[in-house]
């Protein structure tokens, strides 16, 4: 995607030259101003990778001024294209921190040099603020002790509870391994530990400390402690270092109960945690897996911290909208409202005025004011689903939000300031889409504060049968059904699968199976599971292949077929024929009175 640039400049020709230009070189233009009241506004409102300024334009504010705006208000990297190049406009110029200075008459290909080259550098000094950005942040977000180090495992990062929980200074600790400072000893044998850094390097995944591992500080104090060593990933979807978040083991943390009660609305999650997993208001997180075991007890320590934004990541079906209402109710914020958002499923022209509303006459139809979601959510948690489909121009907006927790409505003239904790999911690799220029490497590293990656469901096989148990329970009361569970065979069927679609996939199956199933157990042959890659369950396509040759019947013929058999397969009850097809009763009544059937 090319890059977008903000033209600065009062004489009219010369900024005609620059547009015609810059687009020849396959540059886009987002606007061309002539003062820097102009600049700024316009980059509010489109936030370009790039300004072209001249040193002296019109206006109260001169180039310099404005492009010293632009870097701190939007971080937006500035090249100088000026006529002056005297000692006292260069020694002005500095205090911008401008990436280039070409004097005009100016040679389109030293321009072009100088574009390029202002833009890698911009991008790599993105990259290394993001990283630092993400450390800061992890270490004020934390209560418990903090250890980051890089892919050498060299400590990067030393909070002030890992201090005291080592009896070592942070100005000993950074730069020494982590196997000098932090060292781990069994509780049964005393022998040293060695903890799975390499293992969360080389996999990508979070690892737990060992149960029995206990903590000898610098004078020789022993600890139980327990906590996980999560990834940290950069833009380009590698490990690039680690973060370790510890505390008391849970035994010790017994006498601190009464404490934690009062100050969350559940009890501690190793106590709920039991061999299906745990409850939680009016939804249960199934954990029978050690590996989802892992990622609630993370996500735990991550809920009762104070970092404003979270990112998970996971395939489409793993449940993604169920950990953050899990983070969200095990947080200090659970008296405040949960507000859920998919960015994909709500029109782009809609987007924006839905998160961040508008007022009277904003737009033709904005008759009255209305306050978006993040207002609706302050004080509690938002969740955006699939900020991968974001527009770039929310995008904007939304870092904002993040960086100074403040917006202003669609047609507003004031700030509106909130306190809200941002959880965002995608099933896409941001890293693709910031490669392919459609979300931005600043948001990217202001989300990626905290990362909970969701296995898929074929990596926690243990959990297959206690989910389809747990939705056996559900669509029981849903259906006034009494199924007292899933059959051998058919538990054999559901290990077997291969579960792209993940939980999701295996709700429906469970689904479908409530409504067929005459038996007080589930069987296979309830269970149309779809394995032929079109999402057509597999009796049905085979029934329907056995009826009649391929394209010896026509369409019309061959939903009759289909209709007709799932009345069959129902013993006509209409509902359960709707969900058996995929489609509503209302749906369904409709084709069985345009086919006369009865």
């Amino acid at each position: 995607m090319s890059a977008r640039i903000l033209i600065v400049e009062d004489e009219r020709i010369t900024a005609e030259d620059l547009r015609e230009t810059l687009t020849d070189l396959g540059y886009t233009v987002t606007a061309s101003v002539s003062n820097g009241a102009d600049a700024i506004a316009q980059a509010e409102e489109d936030t370009p990778d790039l300004a072209l300024m001249d040193v002296r334009i019109q206006g109260n504010m001169d180039g310099t001024e404005t492009a010293r705006v632009l870097r701190e208000r939007f971080n937006i990297p500035v090249i100088y294209l000026t006529a002056h190049a005297d000692s006292f406009t260069v020694a002005r110029a500095k205090d911008a921190e401008p990436l280039g200075y070409i004097t005009k008459p100016f040679q389109e290909a030293a321009l072009h040099a100088s574009i390029e080259i202002a833009l890698h550098k911009h991008g790599e000094e993105l990259k290394s603020r993001g990283k630092e950005e993400l450390l800061v942040s992890t270490l004020r977000a934390i209560a418990e002790g903090v250890i980051s180090a890089d892919a050498t495992e060299t400590i990067t990062l030393f909070n002030p509870a890992a201090e005291a929980w080592t009896g070592r200074p942070a100005s000993e600790a950074l730069g020494r391994p982590v196997s000098d400072v932090f060292q781990v000893v069994s509780a049964a044998t005393g022998e040293l530990l060695a903890l799975p850094w390499a293992l969360v390097f080389s996999g990508g995944r979070l690892r737990e400390l060992p149960g029995n591992a206990v903590l000898v500080s610098r004078t020789g104090e022993k600890r139980a402690i327990s906590g996980s060593i999560a990834p940290i990933h950069d833009h380009h979807g590698a490990v690039s270092g680690a973060v370790l978040v510890f505390g008391r083991a849970p035994e010790q943390a017994e006498g601190h109960a009464e404490e934690e009660r009062a100050a969350d609305p559940g009890e501690s999650l190793d106590s709920a945690l039991d061999d299906q997993g745990i409850g939680l208001g009016g939804f249960k997180v199934v954990a029978a897996s050690p590996v989802m075991k892992q990622v609630l007890k993370f996500a735990r320590r991550i809920a009762q911290s104070e970092v404003s934004t979270i990112l998970l990541e996971g395939e489409s079906g793993t449940g993604k909208d169920v950990l953050a209402q899990f983070l969200h109710y095990h947080g200090r914020r659970h008296e405040g409202p949960f507000v859920a958002l998919n960015c994909a499923a709500i029109p782009e022209t809609l987007l924006e005025s839905e998160l961040f509303g508008y007022e009277k006459g904003a737009f033709t139809d904005a008759r009255a004011a209305k306050a978006g979601i993040m207002e609706i959510a302050s004080g509690g948690s938002i969740f955006l689903d699939e900020i991968g489909e974001m527009p770039l121009t929310v995008q904007a907006k939304l870092l904002r939000v993040l960086e100074e927790q403040t917006f202003r409505r669609l047609g507003g003239v004031r700030d509106i300031q909130v306190d809200v904790r941002v959880m965002a999911a995608t099933n896409r690799k941001l890293t693709e889409a910031i490669h392919e220029g459609k979300f931005r490497l600043d948001l990217y590293y202001r989300l990626n504060v905290i990362q909970v990656s969701l296995p898929a469901l074929r990596e926690r096989k243990e959990d297959i049968l206690p989910l389809a148990e747990h939705f056996v329970r559900l669509y029981n009361t849903k259906f006034k059904r009494d199924i007292q569970g899933i059959s051998h065979p058919a538990g054999k069927l559901l290990l077997s699968h291969g579960w792209p679609g993940n939980v999701r996939e295996l709700r429906n199956v469970v689904e479908r199976a409530m409504v067929l199933e005459d038996a007080d157990r589930i069987q296979s042959a309830s269970l149309q599971i779809s394995s032929n890659g079109n999402g057509i369950p597999e009796a049905l396509h085979a029934t329907v292949g056995d009826a009649e040759a391929p394209f010896q019947t026509s369409l019309e013929e061959a939903e009759k077929n289909l209709l007709t058999r799932a009345l069959e397969k129902s013993g006509g009850n209409q509902t359960r024929a709707a969900v058996l097809l995929g489609i509503t009763r209302d749906t369904l009544r409709y084709k069985m009175k345009k086919f006369n059937l009865h």
